[in-house]
């Protein structure tokens, strides 16, 4: 257990210049005590982390205003030894020494899924981020994401709906929401899961933050499931950390027309499981303590319980959106008869509205 005086260096070294908290994790494990690192021969330091071995105690920002605004949000450090750190993210080639955290990480037998995809989500995206999110919290896992706009937030919300838990992984300080409309999304978050940042309180939203927090994201998790992607998406940059941190990818196929899925296709082909069911994902999961829900397969099923009416017009409404003169034309009932079971339809949960007076399934 690392002592509070070392708790309290390690982060003043964290805020050296060009310093990352990479390094300070390989300084670290040659030498675990703060003290003796600064006291130690800088060329020495400088062949474990480079020249910014140099920049060591030189503070770019300042340590008590730092630990000010960090009391003020409820955010507290959780180290590398510490029992809430992420067990996987300790495997990871580059962990944070420390992470800044408001709320509360799963626990190590919680495990994590990380849900991600494009920030201009199409309805179909959409669609395929709330069944999946829905279904890995029912499976008893926290949903892991970016906050960002899009497929993110969508993760995020669906989680909190279901009463789940769920990790927001950012690329600024805790205290600095991006974008600022999730404002409110991130104090549910920091009250039902954790708000999760390596970087220090302050740290404006700037574009090279995001593409090394992907690691974090998923480092924590046991898999990685990309909703929607194009192909020159970042979240393929959280894939490729995947792929090279052994964690399984997931990735849903869309329309060969559509620019926003040529990420996931492009992921498929280079080995990323192609998923289109809850069984295709069961049957990739396997580790201690992991039962395969079949349970929640069949309460699925058990909840269909239509009438003949209900499972005519729910079987016509697809996941892309149909309209009512289609569903007058491919059911062959009576307008009356077909709007009341739209109506109940809509009211059970099973499909929604879609633009231009068109209907959708929900689940």
């Amino acid at each position: 257990m690392i002592k509070e005086k070392d708790r309290q260096k390690w982060l003043e070294l964290s805020l050296s210049e060009a310093v990352t908290q990479s390094d300070l994790t390989a300084l670290y494990r040659f030498r675990a005590d703060p003290f003796e690192i600064l006291a130690s021969d800088k060329e020495e330091l400088a062949n474990i982390i480079g020249k910014r071995a140099f920049s060591l105690g030189k503070s770019a920002l300042d340590p008590v205003k730092e630990k000010k605004i960090m009391e003020k949000t409820g955010t507290r450090l959780v180290f590398l030894e510490d029992e809430e750190y992420p067990s996987l993210l300790k495997e990871i080639n580059s962990p944070p020494l420390f992470l800044r955290v408001r709320g509360k990480i799963p626990q190590p037998s919680e495990r994590m899924i990380a849900v991600v995809g494009t920030r201009r989500a199409s309805p179909y995206g959409k669609r395929v981020c709330e069944y999946f999110s829905g279904i890995f919290c029912e499976m008893g896992f926290a949903v892991v994401s970016g906050l960002a706009r899009g497929i993110d937030t969508i993760a995020h919300e669906t989680a909190l709906k279901k009463l789940g838990k769920t990790v927001a992984v950012i690329g600024s300080g805790i205290d600095v929401v991006y974008p600022p409309e999730n404002a409110r999304l991130a104090e549910s978050i920091a009250e039902n899961g954790a708000l999760v940042s390596e970087y220090p309180m302050g740290t404006p939203p700037a574009k090279m933050n995001f593409p090394w927090r992907n690691r974090i994201i998923s480092g924590m998790s046991c898999a990685v499931f990309v909703a929607e992607a194009p192909k020159r998406s970042g979240t393929l940059i959280t894939a490729s950390y995947a792929a090279e941190q052994g964690r399984d990818v997931w990735a849903v196929p869309g329309c060969i027309f559509d620019d926003n899925y040529k990420g996931c296709h492009a992921l498929i082909k280079d080995g990323a499981k192609l998923v289109e069911s809850v069984e295709d994902i069961t049957g990739e999961l396997s580790f201690a303590g992991f039962e395969k829900p079949e349970t929640i397969i069949s309460k699925a099923a058990a909840k269909k319980s239509f009438s003949v009416e209900e499972e005519k017009i729910y079987n016509i409404i697809g996941w892309h959106p149909v309209s009512l003169d289609e569903i007058k034309r491919d059911s062959e009932m009576d307008v009356s008869k077909i709007f009341k079971v739209l109506t109940n339809l809509q009211i059970n949960g099973f499909i929604d509205n879609s633009a231009g007076g068109k209907f959708v399934r929900k689940k």
